[in-house]
């Protein structure tokens, strides 16, 4: 049974996301999917997805996926003074 998430990319991971997606995608991966088969699928330098959030959770790249969810991705944070 596939697993269907939503998919949420942050700056500069947008253009990653289907043409006309926005900054978000709905989604579907086979069963016993993890996150790392996210940003492969969506064709993400892997170094390039730097935190991932579902929920309050901070996931890892090797986290399962459950039909449902909701995955942020957020590309390297940079600022300060």
């Amino acid at each position: 049974m596939p697993v269907r998430i939503t998919v949420k990319v942050q700056g500069t991971l947008c253009k990653f996301l289907p043409a006309g997606a926005g900054t978000e995608a709905v989604l579907d991966f086979p069963d016993g999917a993890r996150v790392a088969d996210v940003i492969a699928g969506l064709g993400i330098p892997p170094e390039y997805a730097k935190l991932i959030i579902s929920g309050d959770d901070q996931l890892e790249p090797a986290a399962v996926l459950h039909d449902g969810q909701e995955v942020n991705l957020f590309p390297p944070l940079a600022g300060g003074c």
